[in-house]
């Protein structure tokens, strides 16, 4: 009779475990659906860069440069971690494309360099189970996103260690950028044409910074100010149209931009935010 009971209580146990295990990968699925369906706040940047097209910037600094039109990977790499009614995700995503660069070789002449471009970027997000398992998509509610977080694949050397941003309205300083999470609905916001300056503080003097910025067809490329020590510093009028808008952060190695054999170098931070009229 022992034996009996206690094979029972072991069949018992085993079937709570798979039940339980059963209920994780559905959970875990329904939160991959999730964010499979949100193209809005899961991506890693633009099909090109922001100078491409007619749109070309001279920054003064490195001559007439842009990345070209990008691919990424068929399906994002999307790692779900549930705990009890939390869960957590890490999205991957790689870009591949080309940079572009015309250097000057005479007053009258210039010559095109094209360098291979690939990017591995990941951002966190955290969802909460606010409604029942048995309804749409399990009951999980998207609540939280990290910046995006981007490098360079096979050469990476350059590394923005914070950003700080300063205007007349607020001054914020991001250190972490996979571990600052913002609501969907109270993201960073800035006012319309707020004149914000921003400052890169970086791991090493030889590398450019840029701010691209995004408002439909138009695009905008602002290049950084070395002050020495990794510092950079940027000014720029923040939209007018309010809405959601995404800006990155990137720093390129002086030697991707300089040298015609210098590989692909690059760090990028991505921040989500809103122009909002002030209250």
């Amino acid at each position: 009779m022992k034996k009996r009971i206690a094979c029972a209580l072991a069949v018992l146990a085993v079937v709570v475990f798979v039940a339980s295990c059963s209920e994780k990968v559905t959970d875990e699925a329904a939160i991959r659906a999730l964010v499979e369906q949100d193209t809005t706040y899961f991506k890693s940047g633009t099909q090109g860069d922001s100078a491409a097209g007619g749109g070309l910037l001279d920054d003064t600094m490195v001559g007439l440069w842009w990345r070209g039109p990008q691919t990424h990977d068929p399906q994002a790499r999307i790692e779900v971690e549930v705990v009890g009614d939390s869960a957590w995700v890490s999205w991957h995503q790689s870009n591949y494309g080309e940079l572009f660069h015309w250097v000057a070789t005479s007053e009258s002449t210039a010559e095109r360099w094209i360098k291979e471009l690939v990017e591995r970027v990941q951002l966190n997000a955290f969802f909460l189970r606010e409604g029942e398992a048995t309804e749409t998509n399990r009951g999980w509610r998207f609540k939280r996103l990290s910046l995006a977080f981007g490098h360079s694949d096979t050469v990476n050397t350059v590394r923005i260690d914070s950003l700080r941003i300063q205007s007349s309205l607020r001054d914020f300083v991001i250190r972490d950028p996979l571990n600052v999470y913002y609501s969907p609905d109270s993201l960073v916001s800035f006012t319309p044409g707020e004149l914000l300056t921003m400052t890169l503080y970086t791991n090493t003097e030889d590398c450019f910074a840029f701010l691209h910025a995004f408002a439909g067809w138009l695009f905008v490329r602002v290049p950084f100010e070395h002050q020495g020590d990794g510092v950079h510093v940027g000014t720029w009028h923040a939209q007018i149209i309010p809405g959601f808008r995404f800006a990155i952060f990137d720093l390129l190695s002086t030697g991707t931009l300089l040298e015609r054999e210098g590989p692909y170098d690059h760090n990028g931070w991505l921040l989500p935010y809103m122009i909002e009229t002030a209250d």
